[in-house]
């Protein structure tokens, strides 16, 4: 995921400017080596383009994906207190409790267990940030692969944002609560009433489209898709000139092109900045790795 950070003291012209000054002592040589030249692509040259890696099907478009985990948690919870709370009416004995009369213990811890699903339900619709958060954490937890993509994701905004200029604040590429690589706030003023350039909008299209190619040039899919191209959506729709549907599916299909191209390109950057990210080193740590 895209953010945008406030930072004390540092901005992104600062940042900028130190980057800028790097490159011209020769030490930032991949600070803002790519400049995003858009030309139309069709689904077919995408496909080409990308050596097969982005195809129709490779980006979860709709969030099928957290649709698939919240369905299997829920049946999972349901198949689960069933077994428990059947176990609970059988084999726990009635005893006397501060608050409960003896009879009434084995019912209230089988009533209990068996609305495990009702409250999963109801965080769902009352708190689904927070559901979200602790699926995530046990997706993380139990799948070496699952927590590979969160890295990777993150890493491809991250190392395509640095080529094409974008100085990077801060990133979160291992959390359950905020998995997301943060932006300067300045570095593009995407308030809601800000107009953007098509040169602005060609930029967030290849490093909103990174995280997903990231993922997809290791696993073939990229899972972590919908909520990037739902916040490009916004950004394309305030593009100045306006983009019709036509125009904003060419830009979209164009940035994931470029997003590819730059993460095959410094491959070995790429794989470095994992494995930094992997170990939650600092943003500096990060820079220092894709120049080295």
């Amino acid at each position: 995921g895209l953010k945008w950070a406030r930072e004390e003291g540092w901005t992104a012209e600062l940042v900028m400017k130190a980057l800028n000054d790097a490159k011209g002592a020769g030490e930032a040589a991949v600070w803002n080596n790519t400049q995003p030249m858009f030309r139309r692509v069709r689904q077919g040259e995408v496909r080409m383009l990308t050596r097969g890696v982005i195809k129709e099907d490779t980006i979860d478009t709709r969030g099928d994906d957290d649709m698939e985990v919240l369905s299997t948690s829920f049946y999972a919870t349901l198949a689960t207190s069933m077994l428990l709370s059947t176990w609970a009416s059988i084999a726990i004995p009635n005893m006397d409790l501060p608050f409960l009369r003896g009879s009434d213990t084995r019912f209230f811890v089988t009533i209990a267990i068996g609305s495990t699903p009702f409250a999963f339900l109801g965080m769902g619709l009352s708190l689904p940030g927070l559901l979200q958060a602790i699926l995530i954490q046990a997706r993380r937890l139990v799948s070496g692969e699952f927590r590979d993509r969160l890295i990777r994701h993150e890493a491809g905004h991250f190392l395509v944002g640095y080529c094409l200029g974008v100085p990077i604040a801060e990133y979160k590429a291992d959390d359950a609560i905020l998995n997301a690589c943060q932006f300067f706030e300045d570095s593009f003023d995407t308030g809601p009433a800000r107009r953007l350039s098509h040169d602005q909008v060609d930029t967030l299209c290849a490093v909103s489209m990174a995280g997903v190619v990231a993922e997809s040039i290791t696993y073939e899919k990229g899972l972590g898709g919908y909520a990037d191209l739902s916040q490009l959506q916004g950004f394309l729709s305030r593009a100045t000139p306006i983009l019709n549907d036509k125009e904003q599916q060419e830009r979209v299909r164009w940035g994931s092109v470029l997003a590819y191209t730059v993460l095959r390109t410094h491959g070995e950057a790429f794989e470095a900045l994992v494995e930094c990210m992997g170990r939650g080193e600092s943003v500096e740590s990060c820079v220092k790795v894709i120049e080295a």
